[in-house]
This record gives C-alpha cells, structure tokens and sequence, in this order.
C-alpha cells in the first residue's frame, strides 16, 4: 500500500530515482512509528519503574535517528558521479547501513551497562493494564515496520534496509521479552527486570554485529552474486563466435553500478578486426540487458592444432589426479629459443583453500609429462589465478 501511494512506478526498481524513492519512504515510515513508539514506551517505562522498558524506549528513539540516517544515505547515493568520484556515491547506501548497526551495537552495550547496575541495586517495578496493552501495541507496530522493510529491501536490494529490517525483528523479540517478564514480576512477584534487560542487551548486540559484517563485506569486496554471473556468461556464450570464458571480475560500486572485466576465448583464426567488433557488440549487449559496464579482453584459441590439443589434455589429466579443484585456462604452446625446447603457458584457478605455488604445480608436471617425441623438452611457464564468484 506504501509503495502503490508514494512511489510512482514502484515496479520499475532498476531506475535509480524509484530506488532512492523507495529508501526515503522507508525511512520517513520509520521516523515517524519510531518516534510515535518512544514516547509512548518511556512515558509507562516512567510509570511502572521498569529499566527494562525505559531502555527499550530508547531502543525506538536510536531507531528514530537510525531512519534519519537511512534518508541521508539514499540521498548521497543518488549523488551522479562527478571528478572526484567518477564510479558515482552509490557505496553511501553501505554507509549508511553500517552507523545503523553501530548505533544499534552501542544502544546495546548501554542497556547492558544498566541491568548490570540494577542488579547490583534492585528496584521495585509497577505494572498495570496500561503497561500490558502499550507493549502488545508496540510489538504490532514493530511487526508492522519489519514487514515495510523487509519488502522494500527485497525490492531494491538494499543492505541499509535489510539493517533495519534485522533492528525491527531485534525490537519485537526484546519487547515481546519485556512483556513475558513483567507478567512474571506482576503475578509471581519475581523481580528479574534487570536480568531480562541484560538478556536482551546481549541479543541486541550479537544481532548488530552480524549486521555491521554484512554491511561491511560489500565494501571490502564480497564474491559476485552467482545468479548475475549466469547472466553474463549466458550473454556472453550465445555468440557463437565465443569458445568460452574466464577470468571474470566484477567490481560494485553500489546497487545497479558494476563494473567488470572478462576474457572470451575466439578463434586464431579471426581477425583482429573482427574480434574488436564482436567485443563491443557483446559489451553492448550486457550493458543495455544488466547494466553493467563490461570490458571484454580477447584471447585467441588454437583449436585445431594436434599438439596443442594434446598437450592441454594431458595437462588436465595430470592435474585431475593431483587435485580435482584445479582448473586451467589461457593454455598455449611455442617454441623456445633453445633448440628442441618448447614453452607451454598457462593459467590455473586455485581455490582459496589451497595454498599451492608455482614450483607445486611445476613439480607435479615436470614428473609426470611426457610426450610421444622424446627429443623435446618442455618449460611449463604457470599463472596462479583465485576464483572471484
């Protein structure tokens, strides 16, 4: 309903200004419940005395400012790219996603701080009616916020909204805690305020850092998502023309700003000419279908050569009884300037569980490669690569 009344073309999700749409109306939706939500918690935290719904007030008035910083972010990632930043602002969303969790990691360290001390001195807590009908309204409004954002950030693809998609399930569970325990206080007489609160404090915190490492990841370089990947590879494959891929690298800048490089293997036998032009059509293609800005280094294939071939097979089979993992690519032969002595070049994706060098893998080659003409020897000129996705 939010989306159909204040979001023109809300379905249109790949245009930026629909996406930034979407994270304004997120975090005005949240100002205004959260502040609603405070006030209204602190007044009957006051009342009944409780620590534990005072702090979860303030839970509310962290999010209140939380959803301020929401608003900033999306503002300052619709920012277009300009001389000092010319792969665009878009990474303010992350940022922003990333003070939300340490707001919310020091919202929890404090109420920690302060059940701790009320263990140390107890207090007497009062609760009534009202008490009970404020936190069952508060734990629906929460309920309601989590569903908001949890459909925009599935919408969008926003890691700062699926930060607060986790801060509002956090604040159903802490305050659906709190109401359980103040029944208990209320009827069984069991003081364990300060207990529940630290309890909670402790969920509250395990829950932002696992957020603030989600919300960091895409900045330090997280692997590509595999769907995406499909997508250009399928692109790319289609050409007939192209033998196969490797060495694919995507680099994000933010949400619907990607970068990336690839090599396609074509035939020897095309022209330079012709390879160019089918490079740019490909880079086209993947830009007016994904938009993503991809740059495609040719790599020429010698397919029809007998030694080539043969050479490349065995390599594989060697490497297959070694280690299964390996894979190789980029493969070619020439001729040395030392007489009877042939250079074979190659890469070899190793995973990043393996800690393999090039004297490893010479080693392992040198040992068992052996060809039909025994007059020639070989010098295996290896690149390691790690997989990206």
């Amino acid at each position: 309903m939010l989306e159909k009344i204040f979001i023109k073309n809300y379905k249109d999700t790949s245009n930026p200004k629909v996406r930034i749409k979407y994270g304004i109306v997120a975090g005005i939706f949240g100002i205004i419940t959260n502040f609603i939500l405070f006030i209204i918690k602190f007044i009957i935290g006051m009342m009944a005395n409780s620590l534990t719904i005072i702090a979860d007030s303030f839970n509310n008035l962290s999010d209140f400012g939380s959803c301020g910083v929401t608003i900033l972010g999306f503002k300052l990632a619709s920012k277009p790219a300009d001389k000092e930043h010319p792969y665009g602002h878009a990474r303010y969303e992350y940022i922003a996603g990333i003070i939300v969790s340490i707001t919310v990691l020091i919202i929890g360290m404090l109420m920690s701080k302060s059940s701790i001390d009320k263990m140390i001195n107890p207090q007497e807590i009062l609760a009534t009616n009202i008490t009970y009908v404020i936190l069952v309204i508060s734990i629906l409004g929460k309920l309601i916020q989590m569903c908001v954002y949890k459909n925009f950030a599935k919408a969008i693809d926003s890691p700062t909204l699926r930060a607060t998609t986790i801060d509002a399930r956090n604040d159903i569970i802490a305050t659906t805690t709190v109401l359980v325990s103040t029944i208990l206080m209320d009827k069984c007489n069991l003081n364990i305020d300060a207990y529940t609160g630290f309890i909670v404090s402790l969920f509250i915190i395990i829950t932002a850092i696992r957020s603030l490492r989600e919300t960091v990841d895409p900045l330090l370089g997280s692997p590509a998502d595999l769907e995406f990947v499909n997508k250009i590879k399928e692109i790319i494959l289609s050409h007939e023309e192209i033998i196969g891929i490797h060495d694919l690298l995507i680099h994000s800048y933010g949400n619907g700003n990607d970068f990336a490089t690839v090599h396609a293997e074509v035939s020897s036998f095309m022209s330079l000419l012709d390879a160019h032009y089918l490079a740019d059509e490909i880079e086209r293609e993947i830009q007016e279908k994904l938009n993503l800005g991809l740059t495609i280094h040719v790599d020429p294939l010698d397919i029809d050569n007998e030694s080539v071939i043969k050479a490349r097979k065995k390599i594989k089979e060697i490497l297959k009884n070694f280690d299964n993992t390996l894979k190789i690519h980029d493969f070619r032969m020439s001729a040395s300037n030392i007489e009877n002595h042939m250079n074979i070049t190659f890469d070899i994706i190793v995973p990043f569980n393996k800690n393999y060098t090039k004297e490893d893998i010479n080693k392992v080659l040198v040992e068992n490669f052996k060809e039909e003409n025994d007059n020639l020897s070989y010098n295996f000129i290896i690149n390691l690569d790690r997989p990206f996705y």
